[in-house]
């Protein structure tokens, strides 16, 4: 996996589905990455994992809980779609965090590597913004 670190940003899968939120209109793209993950209970791949957090960093940034620092695309979705994310989006992006950080192929990766710590605390973070 390129470009591989801890940061909701910092994965390849992550930055490749950011270009999408260039074309959407409205939540309707961030609710398909929730379910994806959320409404099966087959073995979660680390791509579609890394998208959750995204997706769920996006999120939170509609509820005027962001990172420090957001890709432009990310600023620009934001700024085009307003503060629309509801508690439900935020309860379908904890909902999804839940599973990646406890049962996926990503959390796998991440618990087998020397910064497992640095992945956790961090969705932790975001899950602390998403509840906040």
């Amino acid at each position: 996996m390129g470009a591989w670190a801890e940061g909701s940003f910092e994965n390849d899968d992550a930055l490749d589905w950011v270009w999408e939120l260039k074309e959407a209109e409205d939540t309707a793209i961030l609710e398909e990455v929730f379910s994806v993950v959320t409404d099966n209970d087959d073995y979660l791949e680390a791509p579609d994992c890394s998208i959750a957090i995204a997706a769920a960093e996006v999120v939170a940034a509609m509820r005027k809980r962001s990172a420090a620092k957001l890709p432009p695309e990310v600023q620009a979705y934001v700024t085009r779609i307003g503060d629309s994310a509801g508690p439900d989006l935020a309860t379908a992006a904890l909902a999804a965090l839940k599973r990646v950080k406890t049962k996926s192929e990503l959390q796998e990766l991440w618990d087998d590597s020397k910064n497992a710590e640095k992945w956790h605390k961090a969705v932790e973070e975001l899950e602390s913004r998403l509840k906040g």
